[in-house]
């Protein structure tokens, strides 16, 4: 009974035994499945996060275009997706369109909308090509769903930030192209005299040095004697600091000895934060001599025309008064007037009034009536002709309205010069002054057979074609001068046939 009773006690406790193993291998077994389930996701969200590293590192490229970007996401998007062997992506931004290879339209899709700026651009597509177990939407987990949703919100990031990045390299590409054009030196400078930035405009010299200057004091410039001299870095740090304490812009002018010549400047200091302030320089040498040679035309021209009243005009006029004074005294002693004597004061008072209008028109060429200029223009060919014994043409076409008195009158004094310096420099026998409107632009030229212009021209000569280029500039025109290869010369002066010029 007792081995009975031991065996029945062994079998109980091998039933208990093998109910606790089989209860501990289904929980092995679950525990089993769970790891399993958990391997499988974390590995889903493994390549969700190298798709996304993937993307960030495709924008990183900075040489990416925007097309090769979106070309590129989209070949790295199949493989997120729990069937990468079955999936097939889509990028559509407008009427673009970027996608897989293996691309086919299928009823098993997701799809989620691009926005830019609040405005919906595009959509992302992802498709399987056949059909697969249902899960959470369709065929697809809901962690691709936010898996698509962020995609596709980094690809409108994207396009927003190559967006901004091409209008950024358009504006700096503008800027840079603007502050190229100007030819003034610029630089900003802070309150203690240190240079932040510098830009050498039309100064060539200074560009070796632009390294050198950038970020040094103005104070330790000028004991380089490559640089500024004391003086002149002493009174550029007193306008400075006037602009910094009054906060309104500083204007001065400055004559600098540049490289064994003494050039005249035009500076201008304007606050633009705190502790900076743009400086602007202009060289104004070209300016300066111009307007010395204008002072010095002008006080001979007053001379000349001076002399030309007392020669002539004053020698007549006093010829009157004695004619008139021996009329008077002749009456005085009762002698009678004859006709003769009359007619001979009327004579001189004629000329005496051609002279003076002769003067007036030299004085204002061109008239206030319509066709003025075209009328001096052909009295000043003539006039050449006669004086200089030459051949002088003027050639114009027949739709000219050009009646702007101010205008009119540097053109034709541009003429004038021009023609003066094809007769007494380049000693033309032929001239012609040409005077073409095309619209609304226009041509006038004088064209010589003379010797052409030297490349060393004398003071005069050069002084007047200095006039010649700032009367031009006066009008908004232009002026080209030029030698021709079979002999002459010819001045063109081109401008717009506006009335606000």
């Amino acid at each position: 009974m007792r081995a009975r009773a031991r065996t029945v006690h062994a079998l109980f406790r091998a039933q208990k035994t093998i109910k606790r193993l089989r209860a501990i291998e289904r929980k092995r077994l679950q525990t089993q499945r769970m790891l399993e389930n958990r391997t499988y996701e974390l590995g889903e969200r493994v390549k969700e996060l190298n798709c996304l590293y993937s993307i960030s590192n495709i924008v990183e490229n900075q040489s990416n275009s925007l097309e090769d970007i979106l070309r590129n996401i989209v070949e790295i998007i199949p493989d997120a997706w729990q069937y990468p062997e079955i999936t097939c992506s889509r990028i559509t931004i407008n009427e673009s369109t970027y996608a897989t290879e293996t691309f086919l339209e299928t009823p098993w899709k997701q799809s989620q909308g691009i926005f830019v700026d609040g405005t919906e651009i595009g959509c992302l597509e992802i498709l399987y090509t056949k059909g697969m177990p249902e899960k959470d939407e369709g065929p697809f987990l809901k962690e691709e769903r936010s898996l698509i949703n962020v995609i596709a919100g980094r690809i409108g990031a994207i396009i927003e930030m190559k967006r901004s990045q091409a209008a950024l390299q358009k504006s700096q590409a503008r800027n840079r192209a603007l502050l190229d054009a100007i030819p003034d030196l610029m630089f900003r400078i802070d309150n203690t005299g240190k240079i932040l930035a510098f830009h050498e405009g039309g100064f060539d010299e200074l560009k070796p040095l632009q390294v050198e200057i950038t970020g040094k004091s103005l104070l330790v410039l000028s004991e380089d004697r490559r640089f500024l001299p004391r003086r002149t870095v002493e009174q550029v740090m007193a306008y400075v600091t006037r602009a910094f304490e009054t906060g309104k812009p500083q204007d001065f002018e400055q004559r600098v000895n540049v490289y064994g010549r003494t050039r005249s400047f035009e500076v201008r200091i304007v606050i633009i934060r705190e502790n900076e302030a743009l400086g602007i320089v202009r060289d104004i040498t070209s300016r300066k001599r111009l307007e010395n040679e204008i002072i010095e035309i002008s006080g001979r021209e007053q001379r000349r025309i001076g002399q030309d009243l007392h020669d002539s005009l004053c020698q007549h006029l006093a010829g009157v008064g004695f004619l008139c004074k021996a009329l008077g005294n002749r009456l005085d002693t009762g002698m009678g007037i004859k006709p003769a004597d009359v007619t001979e004061i009327i004579r001189h008072l004629d000329e005496a009034i051609t002279l003076t209008r002769r003067f007036a028109q030299g004085l204002n060429p061109v008239r206030l009536e319509s066709n003025g200029l075209i009328y001096a223009l052909s009295e000043l060919a003539v006039t050449a002709e006669k004086l200089f014994g030459i051949s002088c043409r003027f050639e114009y076409n027949d739709h000219i309205n050009f009646n702007d008195v101010t205008r009119d009158t540097h053109l034709y004094r541009i003429v004038q010069e021009a023609l003066n310096n094809a007769i007494k420099h380049g000693n033309a026998g032929e001239v012609l002054i040409s005077f073409i409107i095309k619209g609304p632009n226009g041509t006038l030229s004088v064209k010589d057979n003379g010797c052409g212009f030297s490349s060393t021209p004398g003071k005069g000569r050069g002084m007047g074609l200095n006039i010649m280029q700032y009367r031009a500039s006066m009008i908004g025109a232009s002026l080209e001068i030029r030698n021709h290869e079979d002999g002459g010369a010819e001045v063109v002066c081109s401008f717009q046939n506006r009335k606000d010029i």
